[in-house]
């Protein structure tokens, strides 16, 4: 490259002062000002100095023969220069690749950023993020690590993206001192895949540099399943994938009835919360419009928010579950608690573990009973009374029921009632706001909802140790049949079925006479009324001077003497007769071993 004096008359550059040029090849062509990356990222190395003090009545540089790059990788020509003497070189202008000469004219006033002469040492690895609107996609890899020695960084062939839902490329270096990815530079654009960068960061620039996140977005409620990643080191793994989840929490230390749920294409996270909270029966507060559940304990730690039963995502992305309270209500997910089954029969495990970041708190007891729909088919149901608050005057407590049995239309909801019970100063029970539970048999012929009373009158709430709640009494059953009967001293005909339930068949009636030996015979044990006898006074055995029965007895008039002595004498004469028989045998068994001796 060759320089020579001019004179324009519009030159800004002074006569007799020496001026120093450095040229240096970019790929990229430089817009000044935000948002264009620094010009240095599109630069490659520069050249070496050249010196040229303008002549006296000149105002202006010429440059000639300007180089040009033998490797085509680069478009442009960028010029920078300086006064002799000062330290660093700014940016005068660019030219396509290929021209040949320029014309220095510009003032120092106009000049641009200063070149960056930062040369980097090391080891380096990048990563590139797509972003739009603050919003930064997960990382992927631009490059296998580049060794640099006293140099620069040249990246090519960076990932692409789609312009409908990316604005910017984001470009990140690794920094071995705190082992985090720094932001190096903005690319404007996702969809160029010939742009060329150049890094000459320094170590110590890079550390003041906001950080990668690797994890990428954070999921929000209309996230997709399928879409949701789990990073592990530099790569990530797919969380969901479509087929069925099975699903089996934990609440109060038991394992809960299976729930399943289909994964598709258009699940979304909020679809997963809402069919884990069914699942797990957790009640929301508008599950109690007139009471409505109360929100969760203060927090611990306290920077953990404090919300209400149900399910959220939080604002760094984590999916936070919160039971209802009481200790017999905490909920927890195994390790084994997801299972996702594919259309061809094979099983996999969700590898996404679940932590508590609050105990469950709270006095509470809690018992299981069955119940019969009109099929005769048991319901297991679960009943859990919390205690929820407490005055002067009184204490409240709150009843939660559950059944894995219920079957709505949809959904797979197991919470099937809740009340408030209110218990006076002494223990005893006042009132309750609901003692209904109401459980769906939409799936099943019987009668749906089906629906039965509570009765806490004979619970208390006094003071004890150890809370407990127990199911003294039901009038439903499972199916059975007759097995035997019984009747009392009133008359009454008690069957006794094989589910242990005793039905009233039927009444025994007596009728009294004032004189019984009117009655007339009808043969056997049978008497009708007649004209001596008087009328009959019916009713219940024991009322009204009637006889009583004595169950399991014989009635005299029953007993046929006769008939039972011949019975007798039979039965006697075949046991002789029989005795008779084994004596004889006996003898002959004697009579043959004696014989053989």
């Amino acid at each position: 490259m060759l320089l020579s004096s001019q004179s324009t008359g519009t030159g800004g550059l002074i006569a007799g002062t020496t001026y120093e040029y450095r040229i240096v090849f970019a790929h990229g062509q430089y817009i000044p000002g935000p948002p264009s990356d620094p010009p240095a990222m599109s630069e490659g190395m520069y050249s070496s100095i050249k010196t040229q003090t303008v002549a006296p009545g000149s105002d202006s540089l010429l440059l000639t023969n300007l180089p040009t790059d033998p490797s085509g990788k680069y478009d442009y020509i960028r010029i920078y220069r300086r006064v002799s003497g000062e330290t660093q070189f700014k940016y005068v202008d660019e030219v396509a690749m290929g021209t040949a000469n320029y014309l220095d004219e510009k003032a120092e006033a106009d000049l641009g950023p200063a070149l960056d002469t930062t040369l980097i040492s090391g080891n380096f690895a990048y990563y590139v993020a797509f972003e739009k609107d603050g919003r930064i996609s997960r990382p992927s890899p631009v490059s296998d690590p580049i060794n640099i020695l006293n140099g620069r960084v040249v990246l090519s062939n960076l990932p692409t993206g789609d312009p409908a839902e990316w604005n910017n490329r984001y470009i990140y270096r690794y920094s071995p001192t705190d082992t985090q990815y720094h932001l190096v530079t903005v690319v404007r654009g996702v969809s160029d895949a010939n742009v060329v960068l150049t890094d000459s960061m320094s170590d110590e620039e890079l550390l003041t540099q906001p950080v990668l996140d690797m994890d990428g977005p954070k999921i929000i409620p209309s996230t997709k399943l399928v879409d949701v990643l789990r990073r592990d080191g530099t790569s990530y793994e797919r969380v969901f994938q479509e087929g069925i989840l099975d699903f089996s929490g934990i609440k109060g230390g038991r394992t809960l009835a299976t729930k399943s749920l289909e994964i598709t294409e258009t699940t979304t996270v909020q679809d997963l919360i809402d069919f884990m909270v069914n699942a797990m029966g957790i009640q929301l507060p508008t599950d109690d419009p007139s009471n409505p559940i109360p929100k969760s304990p203060p927090p611990d730690p306290p920077e953990q928010p404090q919300t209400s039963p149900g399910g959220l995502v939080s604002v760094d992305g984590r999916i936070i579950l919160t039971g209802n309270n009481g200790k017999d209500n905490d909920i927890d997910i195994g390790m084994s608690g997801m299972l996702l089954r594919f259309s061809d029969g094979v099983t996999s495990t969700i590898n996404l573990p679940w932590t508590t970041i609050q105990e469950a708190v709270g006095e509470s007891a809690v018992t299981d009973f069955l119940v019969y729909d009109s099929l005769g088919i048991p319901i297991q149901v679960r009943l859990t009374m919390v205690l929820e608050s407490r005055d002067s005057t009184k204490t409240v407590y709150r009843w939660f029921a559950d059944s894995p049995d219920n079957d709505p239309l949809t959904g797979s909801e197991i919470s099937v009632g809740t009340g408030l019970i209110y218990f006076d100063g002494e223990g005893n029970f006042i009132s309750a706001t609901n003692d209904k539970i109401s459980i769906e048999r939409r799936h099943v012929a019987a009668r749906s909802p089906l629906e039965f009373s509570l009765d806490f009158s004979k619970i208390s709430g006094l003071a004890a140790a150890r809370s407990t709640l127990m199911v003294s009494r039901q009038d439903g059953s499972a199916p059975g049949v007759l097995t035997s009967f019984i009747v009392g001293e009133d008359g009454l005909i008690r069957g006794v079925f094989s589910n242990g339930v005793t039905r009233d068949l039927g009444q025994i009636i007596l009728a009294r006479f004032a004189n019984p030996a009117g009655l007339v015979q009808r043969g056997q044990n049978l008497f009708a009324e007649g004209v001596n006898s008087g009328l009959p006074v019916i009713g219940n055995p024991g009322e009204q001077g009637i006889g009583t029965l004595v169950a399991g007895a014989v009635e005299l008039s029953n007993t046929d003497i006769g008939g039972s002595l011949i019975d007798l004498i039979l039965a006697s004469s075949m046991y002789r007769g029989n005795t008779r028989v084994i004596s004889t045998a006996q003898q002959m068994l004697d009579e043959l071993l004696s014989l053989r001796r």
